[in-house]
């Protein structure tokens, strides 16, 4: 029995070993197949860590290649590579992998720049500037749900464009948006870095939209007669979508600097300038061109605007644009998705005032030094004249906000230029009612601006004008301040006297207050810039500028008379397109100028350049290897014959019989008629076609 129970205990010990083995194994079977099912993984982990990072040097090796091509030395860090999960970043100039949580950080150290936002409140000094920021204090305090009352604030009148305290989200503003976000004054001399030779419009704004410093008349030209890319043109390099945005016309001398390149802005009353300019404007590839009038938009008495007419709705059309010619289209053209926009806006004024409106407005003509009228001919309505319907600057900054942003959404981002014209038309003849709202409706824009590139990250917005005007000075004062011209200015006892009466309604149309000039004056003008804060520091170290740049420490004082500039924070007015540029990662502007702009026939000198044959009949000249390439057309022919559309850039024959050498840096008085250039430059990619 005892033995029967030991064989039995004994087979039980045995099958519990057996299980106990077979367990084990099973276990160690399983654990064989886990560790090989760990290492697959980690295998397959690693292949594709690999294979992502591979990936993200390639992309890095392009990116890096991409600024070496753009005229950096380097590509900047902080660039960051999301690839299948992985996340890498260049870091001190090498590729590292980095956490998906360190991603937004980095991000936010580095921000990427789309978008970029110019600003040009022509004829903007601080005597204008100091009169609205006065206006703008007092009557905030009075301000109604953020509205604040506009100028002429009478039963019948009130500006056009609504003036507020919230247009900036999360701020109240009592004064100016623009005051928050000042950073410098710029020097506007034409040529040097010093002086007191005031600019026209031409040099002002080639020395703002083109980086470069030039001289009387011309537009997107330096002195010595040589062609200049501006920062539209090194956007669309880019892939960048463009626009430009102005209460004037295209050929009024601001604008030209950011469309057209001139050796003469063209003249508003010519045809023959207009017929110039209008291939240049129409062939640019810019997508949105909002202005009033469509050629020179200028009226002079003798002559109708349907008889000048140079650049039509036809031909407008023809090269893709959706055409405008008032609130109404242009409102229906954003909305309904148009993606390039063309304006032909035309105001009735005659019939305006037949009805009753007292448009009349004097403007001081500074060729002729006399006082014309010109029923407001040079622009769309002054704010304080503008009713419901009418375009303002803002409408037309909304339209190309939304056409580039939202109807084109390029994914390469924009470039933006913003001319609040008419500033500058009342300014310079001192008119204070027209010139103080002017300069309120611009603020308002710029305040948008800013709003709308706060909530994205991605967007510098920057603003200068391109001169003062009129050098308004502090009424308290005007008694000792030099006094010009045959206007002896308004008596108006102190500050607040005057934005009563403008408020009230009580300064009259042509109302004028002292002023250091009629026209255009020297003194620097205020500089503005919104920019994530990494690259807002990066411009004011590009423009060595302090660290804490801000408007009481630019100047102290108020009004022409009164001001006086910190030198730590003072600039040139040609130093700003290269810094906002270089911020945002846009091709170099000398780098654009290369790219846009080699010459290959000289009309004065045809022994100079050997490339090939130039018809001046046609406009074309025609390469040795048969390449052809036709004046201000972006479509050329290569030696195969097959056609070829730029995406940027023209070829150009800069000629111009009235050209005017200056001896010194004046860039004025000592002007000598000089041997006009007449050269054909074409863009470096049709260079290139042509086997060179």
């Amino acid at each position: 029995m005892g033995e029967k129970k030991s064989k039995k205990s004994l087979a039980v010990i045995i099958a519990v070993i057996a299980v106990v083995v077979v367990a084990a194994g099973a276990v160690a079977g399983i654990l064989i197949l886990k560790e090989n099912r760990a290492r697959k993984l980690a295998a397959e982990e690693q292949a594709r860590l690999e294979q992502a990072l591979a990936t993200a040097q390639t992309l890095a090796d392009d990116y890096r290649q991409s600024y070496i091509d753009k005229g950096y030395t380097a590509a900047p860090d902080g660039k960051v590579f999301e690839i299948d999960g992985y996340a890498f970043a260049l870091l001190d100039g090498k590729l590292e992998q980095v956490t998906l949580e360190r991603v937004a950080e980095l991000k936010e150290a580095y921000p990427e720049i789309k978008n970029i936002i110019f600003l040009i409140p022509d004829g903007a000094g601080f005597g204008t500037y100091d009169v609205a920021n006065a206006y703008k204090h007092k009557y905030s305090q009075t301000a109604v749900d953020g509205i604040v009352d506009g100028i002429a604030d009478t039963p019948d009148s009130r500006q056009a464009t609504q003036i507020t305290t919230n247009r900036i989200e999360g701020k109240t503003v009592t004064g100016l948006y623009l005051d928050e976000y000042m950073i410098a004054t710029a020097n506007t001399a034409m040529m040097h870095e010093g002086g007191h030779s005031a600019t026209d419009s031409a040099a002002a704004g080639t020395a703002l939209l083109c980086g470069k410093k030039t001289v009387y008349t011309m537009t997107g030209v330096t002195p010595d007669f040589l062609p200049v890319a501006n920062i539209l043109e090194a956007a669309r390099l880019d892939g960048k979508t463009t626009g430009f945005v102005t209460t004037k016309c295209l050929v009024d001398a601001t604008p030209s600097a950011g469309t057209i390149h001139s050796l003469r802005r063209p003249d508003q009353d010519s045809c023959a300038y207009q017929t110039a300019a209008s291939p240049q404007i129409l062939n640019s590839r810019i997508d949105v061109e909002l202005c009033y009038g469509s050629d020179g938009g200028y009226v002079k008495s003798s002559v109708k605007y349907s008889e000048k007419s140079i650049i039509n709705d036809d031909r407008a059309a023809n090269h893709g644009y959706t055409v405008v010619t008032d609130l109404a289209s242009l409102r229906a053209a954003v909305d309904g998705g148009a993606k390039k926009l063309f304006s032909r806006f035309q105001i009735n004024f005659q019939e305006l005032i037949d009805n009753g409106a007292d448009l009349t407005k004097t403007n001081y003509n500074m060729t002729t030094a006399a006082w014309n009228t010109d029923y407001q001919g040079q622009h769309i309505l002054y704010d304080v004249d503008a009713r419901e319907g009418d375009l303002t600057l803002m409408d037309l900054a909304l339209a190309a906000l939304k056409v580039l942003d939202e109807n084109i959404n390029d994914p390469d981002g924009f470039c933006l230029v913003i001319e609040g014209g008419a500033i500058d038309n009342a300014a310079e003849g001192r008119n204070v009612k027209e010139a103080v709202a002017e300069y309120l409706a611009f603020d308002e824009v710029f305040g948008y601006c800013v709003n709308w590139a706060m909530k994205r990250g991605d967007t510098i917005v920057v603003a200068c004008p391109d001169h003062d005007s009129g050098g308004f000075y502090n009424p308290e004062t005007q008694g000792t301040a030099p006094e010009k011209g045959n206007k002896a200015g308004k008596a108006l006892s102190d500050i607040d006297t005057l934005v009563t009466a403008l408020h009230d309604g009580a300064i009259k149309d042509n109302t004028i207050v002292g002023g250091a000039a009629l026209g255009h004056s020297p003194q620097n003008v205020p500089v503005w810039l919104y920019a994530p804060e990494p690259v807002r520091a990066a411009i004011l170290k590009r423009l060595n500028l302090p660290e804490d740049a801000a408007t009481d420490k630019v100047r102290t004082g108020l009004f022409y008379d009164g001001s006086v500039f910190d030198e730590k924070y003072i600039i040139n007015n040609s130093d700003i397109a290269h810094a906002v540029v270089e911020a945002a990662g846009v091709t170099k502007m000398d780098t654009a100028t290369a790219k846009l702009f080699v010459p290959v026939y000289d009309a004065n000198d045809e022994e100079k350049y050997n490339y090939g044959t130039y018809d001046a009949e046609t406009g074309t000249f025609t390469f040795k290897n048969g390449t052809k390439a036709v004046n201000c057309s972006p479509v050329y022919t290569d030696a195969e014959g097959n056609e070829h559309t730029l995406d940027c850039g023209l070829p150009l024959f800069l000629t111009n019989p009235v050209a005017y050498k200056y001896e010194d840096d004046s860039g004025r008085k000592t002007a000598k008629k000089g041997e006009a250039t007449a050269v054909f430059y074409v863009p470096l990619e049709i260079f290139k076609a042509a086997g060179n």
